[in-house]
């Protein structure tokens, strides 16, 4: 994570802390972010790609993966890529969930862009714009 800029730093923290409020376990929660405090344990490569969160419940039964981005990194096709690249990932799990975590100006073009991602294979994934707030 380190070079990058506050706001995508402030997207993660953002994504960390829904994910903790919207998926509370018993048995505890799985959870790799790229970010700073987490040191070398960072979320592994999707088709590719490193997501900006990685989680899962133990024993698992849902995945997670939570992508962070700026304004301008929203509208670059290698985020389009990437997105469509851990939707196709989240929907061979039994229960995926992906966040995008965008800029208060940027939720709309999000939920656009997620629509246009969703692909009849992807239609069971659950997916959610989140902004700082």
């Amino acid at each position: 994570m380190s070079g990058e800029s506050a706001l995508h730093i402030r997207l993660v923290e953002c994504l960390e802390r829904h994910v903790h409020e919207r998926h509370p376990t018993e048995r505890g929660l799985l959870m790799l972010l790229d970010h700073d405090s987490y040191g070398r344990d960072r979320p592994h490569r999707v088709n590719g790609y490193c997501p900006d969160l990685f989680a899962s419940d133990l024993p698992a039964t849902f995945e997670i993966l939570g992508e962070a981005k700026t304004g301008p990194d929203l509208e670059r096709p290698r985020s389009h890529a990437q997105i469509a690249a851990f939707l196709d990932h989240l929907s061979l799990q039994a229960c995926g969930w992906f966040y995008l975590c965008v800029p208060p100006l940027s939720v709309g073009r999000g939920r656009q862009l997620l629509k246009r991602l969703r692909t009849p294979s992807r239609a069971l994934v659950n997916v959610e714009v989140i902004t700082l707030g």
